[in-house]
């Protein structure tokens, strides 16, 4: 009775058993998929707004299941992560999850590098990399919203002119009769 629940210490059984072991994920997301199908996976996680927009893409579209409470390991209804093997439910932890440090670290243990690229410091970055930069996001950001702003506004200051113009007539003989201009709203 002495030995009861003592384990014996014997380093051949438990290599035996690592072996026989399953794969972690990492592994076997590594082994199952090709050289260009890595690639693709790290493509994608590395590129975050793109990340970002494909999972909001069909956000309308979604009706997601209230069963998941955070998140459920394994491929499910919701937002799921490649590398983690994870279902969220809804985009803000999806996103809490992408920007969280273990899903940094599944990143590193699986490609061998790290997630953020560029670890630079803002006295690392130069005032003219930093201007040419802001130029070109401006400039894209312009060039964006601008054709969406000439497009609703010409129909707009149209009809208002013709609406001012239809007060600025001179009153006719039945608009005097009346005593009235017309029936429409009081607000100019």
């Amino acid at each position: 009775m002495a030995n009861f629940g003592r384990r014996t210490w014997d380093r051949e059984e438990y290599a035996q058993l690592a072996q026989e072991e399953p794969l972690s994920h990492e592994e076997a997301l590594k082994s199952s998929l090709s050289d260009a199908k890595l690639q693709q996976l790290k493509d994608k996680y590395t590129d975050h707004n793109r990340l970002i927009r494909q999972s909001l893409q069909n956000l309308n579209k979604k009706v997601l299941a209230t069963g998941i409470s955070s998140y459920k390991r394994g491929k499910q209804f919701g937002f799921y992560c490649e590398l983690c093997d994870l279902t969220y439910k809804d985009t803000a932890q999806y996103i809490d999850h992408l920007n969280h440090k273990t899903h940094q670290l599944k990143f590193e243990s699986i490609f061998g590098e790290d997630l953020v690229a560029d670890k630079r410091d803002n006295d690392d970055i130069s005032p003219e990399e930093f201007n040419k930069e802001y130029k070109t996001l401006v400039s894209r950001f312009v060039k964006q919203h601008a054709s969406k702003l000439r497009a609703s506004n010409p129909g707009t200051r149209i009809g208002k002119a013709q609406n001012s113009n239809a007060f600025n007539n001179p009153p006719t003989a039945m608009h005097r009769a009346m005593g009235f201009s017309s029936f429409g709203s009081t607000k100019r």
